[in-house]
């Protein structure tokens, strides 16, 4: 079960996990995984996620599952909202607001006072190579409207602080299309090195652009599976 009250905050962000029994989080996953921009990260398959049942089936799954298994996986991503407008300084009314039922969760506050842009991950496959490597790897998705903005930065920089803090996860990896410059220009800001080109025998044996946090043992990939 993953804590419907778990979030990290940034400035302008929250991230917290995708709950299966909220529709909001169900179809803003469909959403996003059916942009062209998505379709295009993960090798220009179309995918599956393509129904609020779907979406509700991978997140009860797949991603509970990960982070059972791991402590760690994919998170939903939330713009906080604006603050309000000061008042002018002539105006004589008050506008009052309702304040959140103490019952609701914090997911249930985030779905009805958030937008969900994207999601940030640290996966990890099971087992070891060649069917999984020995460190997670970071991805990242953000709606079209709200790329080149710096929210995957954000998103990325937050989580990868809380699993070094909170989970000693301090190797990850950054495994990517080589032609998606979108990502490198991340992976360059959160200074992860770049180590190349390489085969990914996790990943069916595509070329990805391999690139590792700064302080990894570059000369050595081996060591992760790679």
């Amino acid at each position: 079960m993953t804590d419907p009250n778990f979030h990290i905050s940034t400035p302008r962000l929250y991230l917290s996990y995708l709950q299966p029994s909220l529709p909001a989080h169900c179809d803003f996953l469909v959403a996003l995984y059916n942009t062209p921009e998505f379709i295009a990260s993960i090798g220009g398959k179309p995918t599956s996620v393509t129904t609020r049942a779907a979406a509700q089936a991978l997140i009860a799954g797949r991603f509970r599952a990960e982070h059972a298994r791991n402590g760690y996986g994919t998170y939903l991503v939330s713009l906080k909202p604006a603050p309000p407008p000061p008042p002018p300084t002539n105006a004589t009314t008050t506008t009052t607001v309702d304040p959140p039922d103490d019952d609701d969760t914090f997911s249930q506050r985030l779905a009805a006072t958030c937008t969900p842009i994207g999601t940030v991950s640290l996966s990890r496959g099971e087992g070891e190579p060649p069917n999984a490597y020995l460190a997670p790897d970071l991805g990242f998705a953000v709606l079209p409207a709200f790329t080149r903005r710096g929210f995957a930065r954000e998103a990325a920089q937050a989580l990868l602080a809380w699993a070094e803090q909170q989970r000693g996860v301090r190797d990850v990896l950054g495994l990517f299309d080589p032609a998606n410059e979108a990502s490198r220009a991340v992976f360059k800001s959160l200074g992860f090195v770049d180590c190349g080109v390489r085969t990914l025998t996790v990943f069916g044996g595509v070329r990805g652009a391999v690139w590792v946090r700064e302080g990894m043992e570059r000369g050595d990939l081996g060591r992760y599976g790679l």
